[in-house]
């Protein structure tokens, strides 16, 4: 039984190990004119074209990950924000808009 528990420790010791050896990447936090663009361009448009991300990333000093990002959070923010009021992103109540057996 020692052994189970041996060999169960000295993986867990393994994982830590190789993810201490990755150096962690810094958090990017956007400037004042790279967040009031990137909110403008997304209130227009939710899903931009890669090549319209490219040329914002361009723009922007940033990378297209980066930017790509930003769109694909902004959007899950908006429907958190739509669910969080209890209603649906097409306006309606979620209560009207379900079906119930009577």
């Amino acid at each position: 039984m020692d052994r189970g528990k041996e060999a169960c420790k000295r993986k867990e010791q393994d994982t830590a190990k190789d993810r201490n050896n990755a150096p962690k990447k810094s958090r990017l936090v956007f400037t004042d004119l790279q967040r009031r663009t990137l909110l403008a361009i997304f209130k227009e448009n939710k899903r931009p074209s890669k090549e319209m991300q490219l040329t914002i990333s361009q723009q922007l000093g940033l990378e297209l990950t980066t930017v790509s990002n930003f769109f694909m959070n902004a959007r899950r923010r908006s429907l958190d924000k739509w669910t969080d009021d209890g209603g649906s992103p097409g306006g309606q109540s979620s209560a009207s808009s379900t079906c119930t057996k009577v």
